[in-house]
């Protein structure tokens, strides 16, 4: 299952606190680019966002992988379809409909 997924650097982070929390997010990122699983990864420039795209066998793999980022970021995962399914989809529920 593909999953994307962002990370937003917690705003409750000082200043005091950057080093840690950029080796933390930093070591996290390197251990999941080395994986496999990940198909596109990049950060966001409108804030301290990043992002990836994920290929995970389940939800519980893919917390193992994030479990060391919710201490500092907030993560917002949501799962995602090609768009190549939309045929088959669209083609179903023109079935459904009476």
């Amino acid at each position: 299952m593909r999953f994307h997924v962002t990370f937003t650097v917690r705003e409750s982070v000082s200043l005091s606190e950057i080093t840690g929390v950029q080796n933390r997010i930093g070591d996290t990122i390197q251990k999941l680019l080395k994986t496999g699983k990940v198909k596109e990864s990049g950060l966001l420039i409108d804030d301290r966002k990043g992002f990836f795209v994920i290929e995970a066998e389940s939800a519980e793999e893919l917390w193992t992988w994030l479990a060391p980022f919710y201490d500092v970021a907030k993560i917002d995962i949501q799962p995602t379809v090609s768009f190549e399914l939309l045929p088959k989809i669209f083609e179903e529920l023109q079935k459904l409909r009476y």
